[in-house]
């Protein structure tokens, strides 16, 4: 994987790299572990990724293709490589997993094994599974070109925490009872008619000065950064069906 890019040698390694790629897309798309790339982008066609390996090689240290489908392996010494899917940016820590800053910070008067032990006890704690929505808005958050693309995210993150209506202790909050409701509409061929007439009602049912949109606008306008990847078709111009 490292070694001449020009040997025949290391085009067959990524030939067959782009078998094992194919042969697990997510989604139709495959992460590029190209440098620049970094496994943070990804293409529908494979041409792309056999471009960029072979004028910029693999990104380093990646010898176990966990974005490719490979699980970690069991090394010499007893210790399993780590998979870095759930790794979240230490700058987006908070928000991710709602955790205090403080939290992480090491006592004084505790030895260091002693908190190593701990903080290895709280990883085993289950995770929220609201937490695997947190995760999808911070990792969009990090590959944001620009800053309006990122105040979004920010926003997003807002009403990930915030509850449906003044003192909620159901556990609603605005954005995941605005994407429940749309998934609904979406499964059940809701009109955009009927559904607005729905949010009104259920506005109007839940207490005062709750978050609930009362428009399809205002709604898509909650979830707007979360939308798919585009892939663009070229048509016929005489419009025949693909």
């Amino acid at each position: 994987m490292y070694g001449d890019r020009h040997t025949s040698e290391y085009i067959k390694g990524v030939h067959d790299f782009l078998e094992v790629a194919e042969a697990n897309k997510q989604n139709g798309f495959m992460c590029c572990p190209c440098p620049i790339c970094g496994n943070t982008k990804s293409y529908s066609d494979r041409k792309i990724l056999h471009t960029h390996l072979l004028y910029k090689g693999f990104m380093p240290h990646y010898n176990v293709w966990t974005r490719h489908g490979e699980i970690g392996v069991m090394m010499e010494d007893g210790e399993e490589e780590e998979d870095d899917d759930n790794y979240v940016p230490p700058e987006y820590g908070d928000a991710a997993t709602g955790e205090a800053a403080e939290d992480q910070e090491e006592p004084d008067d505790v030895p260091n094994d002693a908190a190593r032990g701990q903080a290895a006890e709280d990883q085993e704690e289950p995770v929220p599974d609201d937490d695997d929505l947190r995760r999808v808005i911070v990792d969009a958050r990090t590959q944001c070109e620009s800053q309006k693309e990122k105040l979004k995210f920010d926003r997003m993150l807002e009403d990930h925490k915030k509850g449906l209506y003044p003192n909620c202790e159901d556990g609603n909050t605005k954005l995941g009872t605005v994407l429940e409701l749309l998934q609904w509409k979406a499964e059940n061929a809701v009109p955009d008619k009927g559904f607005e007439k729905l949010l009104k009602i259920l506005k109007k049912k839940l207490p005062k000065d709750n978050e609930l949109p009362d428009s399809k606008y205002a709604s898509k306008k909650v979830i707007c950064p979360l939308g798919l990847e585009v892939q663009k078709i070229h048509a016929c111009p005489n419009d025949y069906i693909l």
